[in-house]
């Protein structure tokens, strides 16, 4: 059974939808042939027989260079069964091409490519998702969204994200906080693109006061920078973050790290006692799952979030790490100043976040469930 995958979001663009649609499509091309549609990337080139980016920038060029594309790649391979949309964006060239020429069709969605508040998104884009074959939502909540915008429940199924638990593990590095300089330090650490809606400028001047006072050796390490290539933000939160920074006098207590390498950035969990990620409720942005916490899972790290979106299924509150209300700032602190010092009940939920990451969100597990989900489409049954 081949499989055609059409998507914006892929590497080397940044982003946890593009991790995710590259381990996925790593995943997927071992056991069937598979072909991928893309955007365009500056001085990146077709390298990959498999692999064919837009000729150029722009969404209105990635949808004509997908539509002709992708029809004479489907002629051509009778053996590509289904079509899988890599967001909700795409849905309308996977229903055109599917229907056109007898495919089926899937389409990820991932939680903000639902809601986007733009008419002409919602009207063009958005809409089509009901009209899938499938729907395959990263979390509960996503679905939740998918069917308040008329997609049928027994048409969407929930598969969360993957994480590669063998590479972040191995290489895990003890002697990190030695090499950062932060030995003997309480280390605070937030990874994702600096959204607004990931509310890490209000974490630092509502939570992050007290957890210094109270715990003198805590350090906050960001790793992330603005989401320019996104379709949705546009706020420069870096330089506001700074400015905090600069205003507080934390010059010691925080570091902005930008974008790490894989390796670099394994070592920086691996340095961690404790992730945060203190994502706002917002009405017009949402966090469809938080795959940051998999990773900080993979290296035995538990996670303070709030209850927003779909968060809730990546953190088995109290157990894998905890769970507060949005917004609820006190709670937070509690929460980080508590497992800040207790260090059995911190590696506790480490590990217990480590064992449950590698029973539940291995790639071995996404990738059969994927597997699972084509092979009943095909035959014409639900799962």
């Amino acid at each position: 059974m081949g499989i055609l995958v059409i998507t914006w979001n892929f590497p080397p663009r940044r982003g946890g939808i593009e991790n995710l649609m590259a381990g996925l499509c790593s995943r997927l091309r071992r056991k069937h042939p598979l072909f991928v549609i893309t955007s365009w990337a500056p001085s990146v080139g077709n390298r990959e027989e498999w692999l064919f980016r837009a000729r150029w920038p722009g969404l209105p060029a990635f949808f004509l260079f997908a539509l002709f594309r992708g029809f004479f790649l489907l002629r051509r391979n009778p053996e590509i069964r289904v079509i899988l949309g890599g967001s909700a964006m795409v849905s309308p060239l996977v229903l055109v091409l599917a229907r056109l020429l007898r495919r089926k069709s899937v389409v990820l969605a991932h939680g903000l490519d639902l809601i986007y508040p733009r008419f002409i998104y919602q009207s063009l884009f958005a809409r089509w998702i009901r009209n899938c074959d499938r729907i395959v939502a990263n979390s509960r909540y996503t679905a939740s969204l998918a069917e308040e915008r008329g997609a049928q429940r027994e048409f969407v199924c929930v598969i969360p994200p993957a994480v590669d638990w063998e590479s972040a593990h191995a290489a895990g590095d003890q002697e990190a906080k030695r090499r950062l300089g932060l030995e003997g330090k309480r280390i605070l650490l937030f990874v994702g693109r600096l959204a607004r809606r990931k509310g890490v400028k209000e974490f630092l001047e509502k939570c992050f006061s007290r957890i210094v006072q109270e715990v003198p050796g805590s350090r906050f390490l960001v790793v992330g920078v603005n989401p320019t290539e996104s379709l949705a933000h546009h706020d420069d939160i870096l330089a506001e973050l700074g400015t905090v920074v600069r205003q507080r006098g934390w010059q010691e207590h925080v570091r902005l790290l930008g974008w790490l390498s894989d390796g670099e950035l394994a070592k920086i969990y691996q340095a961690s006692d404790l992730v945060v990620l203190p994502v706002l409720s917002m009405n017009d942005d949402v966090e469809g799952f938080g795959i940051v916490i998999l990773e900080a899972a993979a290296a035995g790290k538990p996670a303070v979030a709030t209850r927003v979106g779909g968060i809730p299924d990546a953190i088995e509150d109290g157990k894998s790490g905890v769970l507060v209300k949005a917004q609820d700032y006190e709670a937070m602190s509690k929460a980080i100043v508590g497992l800040l010092r207790d260090d059995r009940a911190r590696q506790t939920m480490g590990d217990y976040a480590r064992r449950r990451m590698r029973e539940k969100f291995c790639w071995e597990e996404i990738a059969r469930q994927y597997d699972q989900l084509f092979a009943s489409l095909i035959r014409g049954r639900a799962m």
